[in-house]
């Protein structure tokens, strides 16, 4: 921000304060008072005048942000303006002479910004649009205005005139005492940049005194810069190393290696793309950009040519002078150099790390080792927190059924319990177990039993909304959890699947066979108090429905 430009600003405001003002006089005096004075323009005029000058001050303060208003044409224009909309407004709208404050702010930011001179002289060119100004409505009114009128109009607009000629004198002694500062401080800058050479040229000759000292010197520091480098690789190394040992939450874990990428290697953006294998696309996973308009230029561009074949050889990329033509994701980003890993093993390419740099020539082959070594890790990494992953997913699905086992659901249930007794909202559970499914072993064989379990596990799966939980219990038992579903809305469900399982045939090569199926439903806070209640109250009521021949549903 230029120095002057606060003293525009509080010009702005106290333009708006005239025009509060002058609306408000227009509405009292002229819409609620209705007075009239045949010496002073009409109120639709008035109401004119004050949107041209809401105009012109958005336009002066659109020109100050954009940091065009101090051009000397725009400059120029609104100072030979102002003045005479300010008289204007005194002399033909009547708003009264407390509105030539706006000419002190007119005369203050002019001396401030362009000097004594031409302030006065816009001083002078403010006093005759006035003294214009005038005689044009002593023409005009010539019949209504007496000539004391005339006269005090007049020498008020002298008065005034002389008080900002003064104004003008003082402002611009203040703007001289300034520049005579400056050229002081240009004086002494000069000098101590003169005291600078003098010092280079004693430390020239201290320099060439110690040549050798300094080969000497240079190759130390050559030894700690690699041993700097060095400690800074193991460091990252480490790091990501921890990262690897400890977190296998693959979202966790690239936020921590991506924020450990953008403190070793100092770059402005960070950004992991992760492989989608089914679209075979990259897509974003993980980045440090919060810009709207830079993360949908990334994501419509990341599927680059430069970039798949990144992905699909492994070979890593470093560009410092990056053509928008051949990386179409750094257009208008005021990016210039980037470096691009393939994160693969031997079994999977999961994607890329892209790291940019907004200067020209930022990375060497030394960034470039690096960060294929930081590549690796994060591979190795992602494959154990996938692996990680599918354990996760097998400690808590049944093998044979592909729906959740027992101890998943014991833990569920618990947690559920505890949400629908703090929420205050029901939570109902069903058992239901196949029919004579001893007989379908003894008959058709375990294969064949096996298969009715699946089939049935799948179907009540699939039939479910996305907040009800199916787990095999055990056997052939199963167990349904609704969240913040009453017994009567759970009665109606399992309805539904009972009569769903009951019209449906399992083939197996030469076999075919229907099953049945029996529920017992219980609910929170109806029948239980807890969990143990809960599955207590639901079991009994199965035993009862299979003591009532089965194919059925009891509650307790």
């Amino acid at each position: 921000m230029r120095k002057n430009e606060k003293y525009e600003y509080m010009y702005i405001n106290f333009t708006w304060i005239f025009i509060l003002i002058g609306t408000f006089f227009v509405i009292t005096l002229d819409y609620i008072i209705q007075y009239q004075n045949q010496i002073y323009l009409s109120t639709q005029s008035k109401i004119y005048f004050l949107f041209l000058v809401v105009a012109m001050n958005f336009f002066k303060k659109y020109m100050l942000k954009r940091s065009l208003f101090y051009n000397k044409f725009i400059f120029y224009f609104h100072r030979l303006l102002e003045p005479l909309f300010i008289l204007f407004s005194v002399v033909f709208l009547g708003f009264g002479e407390w509105v030539f404050i706006l000419l002190v702010f007119f005369v203050l930011t002019t001396t401030l910004e362009k000097g004594k001179k031409v302030a006065l002289l816009l001083v002078g060119h403010s006093f005759i649009c006035g003294f214009v100004i005038q005689i044009i409505k002593l023409y005009l009114y010539r019949d209504m205005i007496d000539g004391d009128y005339r006269v005090n109009t007049i020498l008020s607009m002298i008065f005034i005139h002389i008080i900002l000629l003064l104004f003008a004198l003082l402002c611009g002694k203040i703007y001289t005492d300034n520049y005579e500062n400056e050229q002081q401080n240009k004086k002494l800058f000069s000098e101590l940049a003169s005291r600078y050479d003098q010092l280079a040229l004693a430390q020239e000759e201290i320099k060439n005194q110690n040549e050798k000292l300094k080969d000497t010197n240079c190759k130390v520091e050559d030894t700690n810069k690699k041993l700097l480098e060095s400690l800074a690789e193991l460091y990252t190394v480490q790091q990501i190393a921890q990262a690897i040992s400890s977190i296998f939450d693959i979202k966790e874990l690239l936020q921590h290696v991506n924020d450990i990428i953008i403190g070793v290697m100092g770059v402005n953006n960070s950004t992991i793309l992760l492989f989608d294998e089914i679209r075979d696309k990259l897509r974003i996973h993980t980045t440090n950009i919060t810009k709207r308009e830079d993360l949908i230029s990334i994501n419509d561009n990341i599927n680059c040519e430069l970039l798949m074949e990144a992905l699909n050889s492994g070979n890593s990329i470093i560009e410092n002078f990056a053509d928008p033509k051949e990386y179409p994701f750094v257009q208008n980003r005021d990016i210039n150099s980037i470096i691009c890993i393939p994160l693969i093993t031997k079994s999977k390419k999961f994607g890329l790390v892209l790291i940019e740099h907004k200067y020209a020539n930022a990375f060497d082959d030394n960034n470039l080792r690096l960060m294929n070594i930081i590549g690796k890790q994060v591979g190795i990494a992602l494959e154990n927190a996938e692996l990680y992953q599918k354990m996760q997913v097998m400690a808590m699905v049944d093998s044979l059924t592909g729906i959740y086992n027992r101890l998943y659901f014991q833990d569920r249930l618990k947690s559920e319990f505890e949400n629908a007794k703090n929420n205050k909202y029901p939570l109902s559970l069903a058992i239901f177990d196949i029919d004579h499914f001893k007989k379908f072993n003894d008959t058709y064989g375990h294969l064949f039993g096996d298969k009715v379990l699946t089939h049935i596990a799948l179907l009540i799966k699939n039939s479910l909304r996305s907040g009800d939980i199916v787990a095999r219990f055990g056997g052939e038992e199963f167990v349904i959890l609704f969240p913040r579903t009453n017994l009567k809305r759970a009665y109606e469900k399992v309805e539904h699947l009972r009569k769903k399982v009951e019209k449906t045939i399992i083939k197996d090569e030469l076999i075919s066979a229907s099953v049945t199926i029996s529920f017992g439903v219980s609910s929170y806070p109806e029948f239980a108090n807890s969990e143990a209640d809960l599955l207590k109250t639901a079991d009994n009521a199965l035993y009862t429905a299979k003591e009532n021949g089965r194919n059925c549903i009891r509650t307790p």
